[in-house]
């Protein structure tokens, strides 16, 4: 199961202003494949207890699926998630960010866009994943 670095409760408010997301992402989340089955991503987010997959085609990143999206495209008439596949209920929009990204610029963005979740990647590789439960998680400290 992918887990945050546990270092949120260690960062005074003050050193929170300078905070990077690789300081606070989930490091190295786990990710789907555009073409697997509704399923699978279900199965994935249950056993993990997350909400949030990166999906990615030939190991770049082309969207996120989010339990809201399964939850939605499985309400439309039609829609079996055994055929169906993680690119019809994908977000293609998503955010990715180096981790060297301030936190703030990335919060910011997230509010504006009301994105549930930021990805990290570093060399067009997906190393992190930001979600607004690790911002909870910040803010609790």
């Amino acid at each position: 199961m992918a887990t945050t670095h546990g270092t949120l409760a260690k960062h005074p408010k003050k050193a929170r202003a300078k905070l990077t997301i690789a300081d606070v992402m989930t490091p190295q989340p786990l990710t789907i494949g555009r073409e697997q089955k509704l399923v699978t991503a279900h199965t994935m987010m249950t056993e993990n207890r997350i909400r949030h997959l990166p999906v990615l085609e030939r190991g770049e990143l082309v969207g996120v699926v989010s339990q809201r999206d399964l939850y939605f495209i499985e309400t439309i008439a039609g829609v079996d998630k055994f055929t169906d596949k993680v690119d019809d209920a994908m977000s293609v929009d998503v955010r990715a960010f180096p981790p060297e990204t301030p936190l703030a610029d990335v919060a910011r963005i997230m509010t504006d866009h009301k994105l549930g979740c930021a990805v990290v990647t570093e060399r067009n590789r997906v190393v992190g994943i930001f979600t607004a439960m690790d911002a909870l998680r910040l803010l609790a400290g």
